[in-house]
C-alpha cells in the first residue's frame, strides 16, 4: 500500500483512532463523518481495523520464554 499524501486526512484518521480508544467507536465514527471521510475509509480503519497507509507496524514478538 502506498503512503498517504493527504496529511490532513491522515491526521483526522489518527485522531479518530485515538478517540475510539478513549471514547468508543461511535464517537470516532462521528469525528471522521464530520470531516467528510468516506464510509469505506471509516469502515477500513475503525471497524475492520485494516491496514493504514504510512504506518509501519513492529513485528509481533513471542514473549514466552
Amino acid at each position: 500500500m502506498e503512503k498517504r499524501t493527504d496529511r490532513l486526512k491522515a491526521a483526522h484518521v489518527d485522531l479518530a483512532v485515538n478517540v475510539r480508544a478513549a471514547f468508543g467507536l461511535s464517537a470516532a465514527i462521528r469525528v471522521l463523518q464530520n470531516e467528510g471521510v468516506s464510509p469505506a475509509v471509516i469502515q477500513q480503519v475503525l471497524i475492520n481495523s485494516g491496514p493504514r497507509r504510512g504506518i509501519e507496524r513492529a513485528p509481533a514478538h513471542d514473549h514466552a520464554v
